[in-house]
């Protein structure tokens, strides 16, 4: 039997599971702007290409959808040359639109979008951008102040516009980057809607295809959160060894685990790894204990329990918070403790 897990890589169709509610939401709700926010590897680019297959599968969908990654646009011209790129790379959406690359080249990012939304509603369709790494848009912000604003009244172009965005929390910086003249460029898309861990029930389904024991399947649960690509990762590896004690040990020392976690850790703003230290040297604390630890009102300190507790960071129970995944749990405690014994 080959190895039906898929680790490091999106998924769509037959490989992507659950997330159900949140796809129906952004394919059937009212809003136009959306901003999918959620830590790194929790299946945010896996989201988006599965909106994308949803979307070009369907018979009935207003939408023709539009992949668009920003990884490594890091000014205007990035961004442009991504979106051309883009539109190369769909065949499907070209054919829906009847658009040729060759009329968008030359074009600013903020012309040749205009130039798709128009083509979109006038070949009778209403454009589903799909905007992944969002991130990217800080760089853009400190060498071009004027493409955001641009973009920003064509993302909220609705009806004839559904953009969504996907990013981490980072992306909540950029409003302090704003022109004070000029509309905030995340209004519209905030509050973000959270991508939070696989539901157990989702996870259990995806490890149905390994063939594991019903102790190995909780194992598994319990260990990572049903963070998918740790649930991936695991299963994957497991498969091949069928030693879950060793396959456990494996990930838990493995240095892209350990770099992966170290990435996403920077991702949080200070007062939310402060609150994650606190917990990895202490435990389980209440919100009133947190608030004390570091220095915060109880007030000031809920929402960051709350998102970090979204996430998958963080779980709750009986009153108090502690670290959810026992392998971020494992790393923060060693990175936590190195730190505290370097010399002053």
């Amino acid at each position: 039997m080959r190895n039906p897990f898929i680790a490091g890589s999106w998924v769509r169709g037959e490989n992507f599971f659950g997330r159900a509610d949140l796809l129906r939401d952004i394919l059937e709700g009212e809003s136009d702007s959306i901003w999918v926010a959620g830590a790194r590897r929790l299946g945010k680019t896996s989201l988006l290409k599965q909106l994308e297959y949803r979307v070009q599968q369907s018979t009935q969908t207003p939408f023709v959808p539009l992949y668009w990654d920003l990884q490594g646009s890091a000014d205007s011209r990035g961004l442009a040359d991504g979106l051309l790129g883009s539109v190369e790379d769909s065949e499907s959406f070209r054919r829906a639109t009847d658009i040729d690359v060759e009329d968008l080249e030359g074009l600013s990012v903020a012309d040749m979008l205009t130039t798709l939304v128009r083509r979109t509603v006038r070949s009778g369709w209403r454009l589903l951008l799909l905007v992944d790494e969002a991130e990217e848009f800080l760089a853009v912000a400190r060498t071009d102040t004027v493409v955001l604003p641009r973009l920003r009244r064509i993302f909220q172009k609705g009806p004839d516009v559904r953009t969504v965005l996907t990013a981490t929390k980072r992306l909540a910086r950029i409003d302090e980057m704003t022109d004070v003249d000029t509309s905030p460029f995340l209004q519209g898309f905030i509050p973000p809607v959270y991508l939070t861990p696989l539901a157990a029930d989702e996870a259990r389904a995806l490890l149905v295809r390994g063939q594991f024991s019903k102790d190995e399947v909780e194992m598994v649960l319990e260990r990572t959160a049903n963070h998918p690509f740790l649930v991936q990762l695991i299963a994957s590896r497991l498969f091949e060894s069928r030693d879950l004690g060793a396959t456990l040990d494996q990930v838990a020392a493995d240095e892209m685990v350990s770099n992966f976690f170290s990435v996403d850790f920077q991702t949080l703003d200070g007062d939310e790894r402060a609150l994650l230290e606190q917990m990895a040297r202490d435990g389980a604390r209440s919100r009133k204990e947190l608030a004390q630890a570091i220095r915060r009102t109880e007030e000031a300190v809920e929402p960051l329990l709350y998102g970090l507790r979204m996430m998958g960071y963080l779980t709750a129970e009986n009153g108090s918070y502690r670290i959810g995944n026992w392998f971020f749990e494992r790393w923060l405690r060693r990175v936590t403790a190195s730190a505290g014994a370097r010399p002053a």
